[in-house]
């Protein structure tokens, strides 16, 4: 097979598919790139939230400080594969140095910049459409069992104010009269009431890819494996398929993302941040919004068919083969919490994510290509910024002001770094 289109998006995660969706919109025939169903890694198995305005990355000076308990601990929500810690030194050394007080300053405003427009990017394509009465409002709950934990969250809670995030703090009895199932379980919550959430992010991302192929757009079940360049231009993309000609080339393959990356002359140090989660399908609670108790770690996603609990992060390569086992810590988490909890045909999961040292994404053109655009590397942040993240390949394609200082998402920024 030989094709022609006009824009090839390679990956059909929610990222891929929101780029595909904007540049649709500029009237260009666009062929979408999947090696599997749109959503079903990442993309579809996280907490759901889009969490507007949110500033803190994953890694800061209060995280730096409880890595070496966290790698000895029994108990920890990270988990590295001892086997993959040489291959990691390099990605984990970045992560050190982005977790400094002056550096998290850095990022959590850049991560504001995107996150503050997360929604500008995601309702002219759900507005009138299937997906959107499965954009939800009603906020998201951080929770925590004790004061004391609360009080270990201090940092993270003063980088939201100084970033102007909008919260509020609830006391036990606001946390029960906002959702009656949490009701006398949790000393404190942090309340974002402008987060928005869907309740499966896999059918949220399904709807948007189906929504793209009605309008014209081709969906490929394909793998990615390489590109064919001619001096500073893409000229096709081959996959397992066959070959497709095109004009212009957007990455956004996730975790996926590096090797190909790497053919394009960027190299980005991306690590496999697997997440494990398992789905109870008769649950015995029921929960109003979505939820993580930061006690454990954990995310709480109320879904049409039962409830997801997730947590748990794993370093390791991304072909390695799933620990299950890891997900019994899940259980005994959300069973302290919830007592009545039912895990009777629970189904576990893992899948990984895109993730740079930084808690930032890779959004920009590659330096030595006129027509490549990179898109990846989204970390915990993807189902949020998917939306914004399209809206900006579509004028970095078009040639256009993005309105978003695009400089701290450089596909380059840790070259220069050293």
């Amino acid at each position: 097979m030989t094709k022609k289109v006009d824009v090839v998006v390679v990956g059909g995660g929610i990222v891929g598919v929101c780029c595909a969706l904007w540049l649709q919109r500029t009237g260009r025939m666009v062929a979408l790139v999947e090696r599997d169903r749109p959503g079903a890694a990442a993309s579809g198995h996280n907490g759901g939230v889009f969490n507007v305005g949110e500033s803190v990355p994953i890694g800061t000076p209060g995280v730096l400080r409880s890595i070496p308990q966290m790698l000895v601990d029994a108990q920890s929500p990270l988990v590295v594969r001892y086997r993959d810690v040489p291959r990691l030194t390099p990605w984990l050394t970045r992560f050190v140095l982005a977790s400094r007080a002056s550096r998290v300053e850095q990022i959590s405003v850049a991560l504001k910049a995107l996150t503050d427009r997360g929604m500008e990017g995601y309702l002219p394509l759900v507005k009138g459409g299937e997906a959107e009465p499965q954009l939800r409002e009603g906020g998201a709950l951080y929770t925590y069992r004790t004061e004391r934990t609360f009080a270990a969250d201090r940092y993270g809670i003063d980088l939201r104010r100084r970033r102007g995030d909008q919260f509020e703090i609830l006391d036990n009895a606001a946390i029960g009269a906002l959702d009656g199932a949490l009701a006398d379980r949790f000393e404190r919550a942090l309340y974002r009431p402008t987060a928005r959430f869907t309740p499966d992010p896999q059918a949220f991302t399904e709807t948007l890819a189906e929504q793209f192929v009605r309008v014209g757009g081709e969906l490929l079940r394909a793998r990615a494996d390489g590109f064919e360049c001619d001096g500073r231009r893409v000229r096709g993309v081959a996959t397992s398929g066959g070959h497709i000609q095109t004009d212009h080339v957007v990455l956004a393959a996730g975790v996926w993302s590096g090797p190909l990356a790497r053919q394009l002359g960027v190299k980005v140090p991306l690590c496999a941040e697997r997440g494990y989660g398992i789905h109870l399908p008769d649950p015995a609670v029921t929960l109003r919004l979505p939820m993580v108790a930061v006690d454990f770690h954990l995310a709480f996603r109320q879904t049409p068919t039962g409830l997801q609990v997730l947590g748990v992060d794993e370093l390791a390569r991304v072909d390695a083969p799933p620990d299950y086992k890891l997900t019994q810590r899940l259980i005994r988490g959300a069973k302290t919490l919830f007592p009545e909890l039912s895990v009777r045909g629970a189904t576990s999961w893992m899948h990984s994510r895109p993730s740079t040292p930084d808690s930032l994404p890779v959004i920009g053109i590659a330096p030595q290509y006129d027509n490549a655009y990179l898109a990846f590397g989204h970390g915990h942040k993807g189902l949020g910024l998917g939306g914004i993240t399209g809206k900006l390949v579509q004028a970095l394609v078009e040639g256009k002001a993005t309105g978003v200082d695009l400089e701290p998402y450089s596909p380059t920024r840790f070259r220069r770094r050293g």
